[in-house]
């Protein structure tokens, strides 16, 4: 039997994009000054990204068939014990629904836009030929995940309105970070496998560019930031810069610890932010 090590489990779980999720979830809450909130919100949110993930390599490792494909060890694993993650899905699914049902019916509603970029995830991943980066796919990904994660947050912001959620600057950013964040695994397995020292070199020069542009575009919003989103700022620049590192030192890692760097380059600024946040 395989032996995997602990640092591979929460990847091969699918819980790394759950717990970014979370993290994240209270960065904004407190630089949106959000004073009450159900905490429920945080398993809700949990959960379906949890869901979400799992369905989308259970899809994977059924209709790519991973290992004709250069599958990776999640996908193996997800296709190994598809029925156990099956009926996980089922009964997160109903306990997404129960925890749904303790909320609003009007937060249904403003975090319904949510589902167009599920959707059209999912329809991309139908579409997608694998013979490249898909980056309409990652940034319909990114832009689901950053308005998933918040949207449920937002509703308990004061004066809150769905087109203010829409227009967020802050909600943007952190879009396009996740969005940076998908394509660098891409770029990373791709640069992997190719035997191309320019084409390597090219993956690794768009990522800076980039990561450089995010980093420039979130410093300039921090400038002009309140002491309360001023945090929130440098921590996507930190994430950012933790990208670029793992994005300059990938030929020291294997593939899977790449990917599982990419999740830590996306929690590293949680200790910052809660030191530099003032308190309510």
């Amino acid at each position: 039997m395989e032996r995997r090590p602990t640092w591979l489990w929460p990847n091969l779980l699918s819980l790394d994009a759950p717990l970014v999720a979370v993290a994240w979830m209270w960065m904004f809450a407190k630089a949106w000054r959000v004073i009450w909130y159900p905490n429920t919100l945080y398993l809700l949110l949990a959960g379906v990204v949890w869901g979400i993930y799992v369905t989308d390599r259970l899809m994977d490792s059924r209709v790519r068939q991973p290992e004709a494909a250069g599958g990776t060890p999640r996908h193996r694993f997800h296709g190994a014990h598809g029925r156990f993650f099956g009926v996980a899905v089922a009964m997160v699914s109903v306990g997404c629904l129960v925890l749904l049902g303790s909320l609003p019916p009007s937060l249904w509603l403003h975090g319904s836009f949510v589902l167009l970029f599920v959707m059209g995830y999912f329809l991309l991943v139908f579409l997608q030929d694998g013979g490249g980066v898909s980056y309409l796919k990652n940034i319909m990904a990114g832009l689901a995940f950053a308005y998933g994660t918040t949207v449920g947050l937002h509703f308990y912001r004061p004066s809150s309105n769905l087109f203010g959620l829409l227009i967020s600057p802050e909600v943007l950013v952190y879009a396009v970070l996740c969005m940076l964040n998908i394509t660098a695994i891409d770029y990373w397995e791709m640069a992997g496998r190719s035997r191309d020292r320019d084409e390597k070199g090219s993956y690794e020069l768009m990522l800076t560019l980039l990561l450089i542009v995010l980093a420039a575009f979130a410093l300039l919003l921090a400038v002009r930031a309140d002491e309360y989103t001023k945090p929130f700022y440098y921590a996507v620049m930190i994430a950012a810069a933790a990208l670029q590192v793992v994005n300059r030192m990938r030929s020291r890692f294997s593939p899977n610890a790449l990917r599982v760097l990419a999740d830590v380059a996306m929690v590293l600024p949680l200790p910052l932010f809660a030191i530099q946040t003032p308190p309510h």
